[in-house]
């Protein structure tokens, strides 16, 4: 269970250009202050994001990315979960990917890490609008983290950048989609907040992460819903 709370950042590819580099240097600034001598342990990866800087990819990079990787997945940026405190989970969803931070804020005040997730969208799941597809990252990371989130006493504060989704729960109309999820989704207590798309660049880089590769929407064959 321990391996898995982190896979997320374990399996995070090396970067091939600077891109997945800005990217990934976006989501660790964000453990930053947890992380002793960060900005020396990143100056590698960050001098790559320096303009006119040709691309190097040797030891040293290699070197600081990894030892960031493992800094952001263990104490103390990673923390243990306490069931007698509130969960905050971040979701998002990019093409063809999502991803999210489930988090609870400890004794020194800041919202720690209590697991990270990424994971591919299906190709069906490719074709779902954006509405859908952050449902669905929400949905996904309930069930992921089931074992925590099933019951809980203080409702889950899930933050994402998709403001229709604050009304979702209140809605008069589903499709028989939306009647399946709202079955999964009624054990848990929670809440959606609205989280502008600045502040949620955590689950954001999760799900772009570059072996994510963007998949052509393939054609679906459609049945009638009676037969749904």
């Amino acid at each position: 269970m321990e391996q898995e709370k982190v896979k997320a950042i374990q399996e995070w590819p090396e970067p091939k250009n600077v891109k997945p580099v800005q990217s990934f240097l976006g989501f660790a600034n964000f453990y930053r202050c947890f992380v002793h001598d960060f900005s020396l342990l990143a100056r590698p990866l960050t001098s790559l994001t320096q303009k006119d800087q040709p691309w190097v990819w040797e030891v040293a990079q290699k070197e600081a990315f990894y030892q960031i990787k493992i800094a952001i997945s263990q104490e103390p940026v990673l923390a243990h979960p306490d069931e007698s405190q509130p969960y905050t989970l971040e979701t998002d969803a990019s093409g063809a990917a999502m991803g999210a931070v489930l988090s609870q804020r400890k004794d020194d005040g800041c919202l720690h890490p209590v697991a990270f997730m990424s994971a591919s969208f299906s190709p069906a799941e490719l074709n779902y609008d954006t509405h859908d597809k952050e449902l669905l990252a929400i949905i996904r990371a309930f069930e992921h983290w089931r074992i925590f989130l099933e019951g809980t006493e203080h409702p889950v504060t899930v933050l994402t950048n998709h403001k229709k989704l604050e009304y979702w729960k209140s809605a008069r109309t589903f499709n028989r989609r939306h009647v399946h999820w709202h079955l999964i989704l009624a054990s848990y207590n929670f809440l959606i907040v609205y989280w502008p798309g600045k502040q949620s660049q955590k689950p954001d880089a999760l799900s772009r992460r570059a072996d994510h590769n963007e998949m052509e929407h393939s054609p679906q064959i459609m049945l009638p819903e009676t037969q749904l």
